[in-house]
């Protein structure tokens, strides 16, 4: 006899263990543990629910901290009581160059707002101080699942699923390698193709070949990064979907073997000439060398481009606005924000991520809207429940420290009929 792991029930381990000439023992690995222990936690709590709630709910050891996750920033926003502020912008300009500075002070009434503003106008400006530092920027590493949802998420306003079904689809059309892995490494192979295509497009001085290592304590490498199969086109796909995340894949992978952009960041610091008003203040760059950010400028964002000025230079006041303001909450989870807290809190495994987002949204506990989510009524009184009663299995370490065990029973350090049973 054996035990067939996707039917299996605690009662049933117990009774293995006991009986360990029941198990096949080809099927003891960490993925069968893994499944296992997912349908205990869900067999445990998911008819409570039903009990006490209502049924078609669910809970589980990923899906629960997840949900519990997103209510716990719903009720810190909730108590949340804003206050006014006001925000003093000014537009300069220095030769050709615009730029943006800022009131330095928090103002919190009209009245000392509008008597700023009233001097900005009435005074000249100048440059009271330049604070300069030369500085580098590094390319990130080539794409793992996790990174490049969470890139696709931000740049592109794609869901995980949206985004993994695009890769799907380029994987399966040949254009990419496997989208499911944690590993940030190239092969030989490709580093050969990359670095032909940066001296033919942009020059051998920017090449320079790196190797990344992965992060995760828990990575799985059995792949490696999500980097296009051949480097001779720069678009592929048949869908709109297929040609943005390719476009993706490739200046990533692109820009990680490329030396790093240098720049000098500045700090701008002016005030009228007779200095009786708060300092207005900027930080901004001078790129002096594009290095990797020439393949991938999307991701250089919003840097100010600030003109080479000295101190006592002669400023233009082009305009200055004054608006009034609330402080806000913290800002609810967007759909990468929740993959990279649950990465950063070492639960699940970015191969999941996506399902688990999918599933507290079908069972009604939070909806997205605006690319946020909001947690519902129902994913309220789920997570109290849960929590108030199953707080060990709710604790974030719990879930962390099991899939840590699981790395230790896949490696073979640790037997996992002691540990399911300790």
């Amino acid at each position: 006899k054996r035990i067939v792991f996707h039917e299996i029930t605690k009662t049933a381990i117990l009774k293995a263990i006991d009986n360990p000439r029941e198990i096949d023992y080809n099927l003891v690995n960490a993925q069968q543990a893994r499944r296992v222990l997912d349908r205990l936690v869900g067999y445990e709590l998911s008819p409570v629910l039903w009990r006490k709630i209502k049924g078609g709910l669910s809970a589980g050891r990923v899906q629960s901290p997840a949900l519990r996750i997103i209510m716990e920033r719903e009720r810190e926003i909730r108590a949340f009581n804003p206050e006014a502020y006001y925000i003093i912008e000014g537009t300069f300009s220095s030769g050709k160059t615009m730029f943006p500075l800022s009131c330095s002070k928090e103002v919190t009434d009209l009245e000392t707002a509008l008597d700023i503003i009233e001097k900005a106008e009435e005074n000249d400006w100048k440059v009271i101080d330049i604070k300069e530092s030369k500085a580098t920027r590094k390319a990130k590493a080539p794409f793992t699942t996790s990174t490049l949802q969470q890139t696709a998420s931000s740049r592109l306003g794609f869901s995980p699923s949206r985004a993994m079904r695009a890769a799907q689809k380029l994987y399966e059309a040949g254009h990419i390698t496997y989208m499911r892995t944690d590993s940030t490494t190239l092969s030989e192979s490709s580093i050969i193709g990359i670095t032909k295509y940066i001296e033919k497009q942009f020059g051998a001085e920017y090449l320079e070949i790196k190797s990344y290592k992965t992060k995760s304590k828990n990575a799985q490498e059995a792949h490696e990064a999500i980097r296009p199969t051949s480097f001779s086109k720069t678009i592929h796909g048949s869908t709109e979907d297929e040609k943005r995340i390719y476009s993706l894949i490739m200046a990533r992978t692109v820009a990680s073997q490329m030396k790093d952009a240098e720049m000098i960041r500045a700090k701008l610091i002016a005030n009228i000439d007779s200095g009786d008003i708060p300092d207005f203040i900027t930080n901004g760059v001078r790129l002096t060398f594009p290095g990797w950010l020439i393949a991938d400028p999307a991701s250089r964002g919003d840097d100010v481009e600030l003109p080479q000025v000295k101190k006592g230079t002669a400023l233009n006041l082009e305009g200055i606005s004054n608006t009034e303001k609330f402080t806000t909450p913290p800002n609810r989870y967007s759909e990468a924000g929740l993959i990279k807290e649950l990465e950063k809190r070492g639960i699940g495994r970015p191969s999941t991520y996506a399902s688990i987002i999918s599933t507290i949204q079908d069972r009604g506990y939070v909806r997205l809207e605006n690319k946020r989510f909001y947690a519902e009524k129902m994913g309220d009184i789920v997570t109290s429940r849960l929590v108030e009663n199953f707080k060990d299995l709710l604790d974030y370490n719990f879930t962390a420290t099991m899939e840590e065990k699981l790395d230790h029973v896949a490696d073979g350090d640790l037997k996992w009929k002691k540990w399911m049973t300790s």
